[in-house]
């Protein structure tokens, strides 16, 4: 009997020693990767969004574990002199708090970006999304075609695909097993898997120097952010086979530049479908190029931006 008091003790310990760090090691994450932008109150949620610039609007996206910074790193500052760039943390992700326990639906992400663009007084605005992100600016502009004067997708997840979600995955959306793996990762940051995801998120490109830093990635690996993410990431493959049969109702125009070496979203499974789907959608191929071209090829992006505003012609605060 004493043995069993003495390791439901010793667990016990464990447990609070494991919770101390990580919540330190959250403090210090957020302390390296601060607020940038300001939060504003959108129906009685707080969204974390970074303005800046001037000229047409156009909301910035991000991925799957990403942040705001993701965009604004370099992104945003190249179209600043004629865009006014709307740069936002989606929900659990960043400094936007989660919306509810199970995660935020593309539906839920969608009403509220779209009732920031509001809040921001704007009636007409531009969506780019990359990868995650790009299937909230699809869903944006399906249930809100007044608002959204057209889209700019990047390594963007739109067909449904055959794998099923990586083991890392499954274990951290499980409601048994996922806090405690995100308690385990909070308190031991995984510094080498983190440089790994890094490699294969960029391949065969190479990681930008400072990236991590940059971008923040401690944020992604506080507890509320990995399951945010983790159960988003799960439900996506089903909200988008929902989304699909719907894709000729979208008619603003949508620019999609896509990597064909992208082995996160691959392309032929992904925008080359997609480029029978929308009416009139124009599609940028970049040979040899992997899922992160907003950083790798970012004249490119640049300029599917840039032809959007020619096809669209949105005007300065419409």
């Amino acid at each position: 009997m004493k043995w069993l008091i003495s390791f439901i003790i010793f667990v016990a310990i464990t447990v609070l020693w494991m919770i101390y760090r990580a919540e330190q090691n959250e403090i210090s994450a957020e302390s390296a990767s601060p607020i940038s932008g300001r939060i504003i109150d959108v129906d009685g949620r707080k969204v974390h969004v970074k303005i800046d610039g001037t000229g047409p609007p156009i909301m910035l996206i991000h991925g799957a574990s990403g942040n705001l910074r993701d965009m604004t790193m370099g992104l945003a500052p190249a179209i600043s002199d004629r865009f006014t760039t709307i740069a936002v943390d989606r929900p659990g992700l960043g400094y936007t708090p989660p919306i509810g326990n199970k995660g935020a639906t593309l539906k839920q992400q969608a009403d509220l970006f779209a009732g920031l663009a509001r809040k921001l007084g704007y009636d007409k605005i531009y969506v780019l999304g990359q990868s995650y992100g790009g299937a909230v600016a699809l869903k944006m502009a399906l249930e809100y075609p007044d608002l959204v004067a057209g889209l700019v997708l990047i390594s963007t997840p739109s067909n449904v695909w055959d794998t099923g979600l990586s083991t890392l995955y499954k274990i951290n959306a499980n409601p048994i097993s996922g806090p405690i793996l995100r308690l385990i990762v909070a308190a031991f940051p995984p510094k080498k898997l983190v440089d790994d995801s890094l490699v294969e998120i960029f391949a065969p490109q190479l990681v930008p120097e400072n990236y991590a830093d940059m971008v923040g990635t401690g944020l992604t690996l506080r507890q509320v952010t990995q399951k945010s993410n983790a159960l988003q990431v799960a439900a996506l493959k089903e909200e988008i086979r929902a989304m699909v049969p719907r894709y000729g109702e979208i008619m603003m125009p949508v620019e999609a530049i896509h990597g064909t070496k992208d082995i996160i979203v691959p392309y032929e499974i992904h925008t080359k479908k997609l480029a029978h789907q929308i009416k009139g959608i124009e599609v940028t191929v970049l040979q040899n190029v992997g899922h992160m071209p907003h950083h790798t090829n970012l004249k490119d992006v640049v300029a599917v931006i840039d032809r959007l505003q020619q096809r669209a012609g949105l005007k300065t605060g419409q």
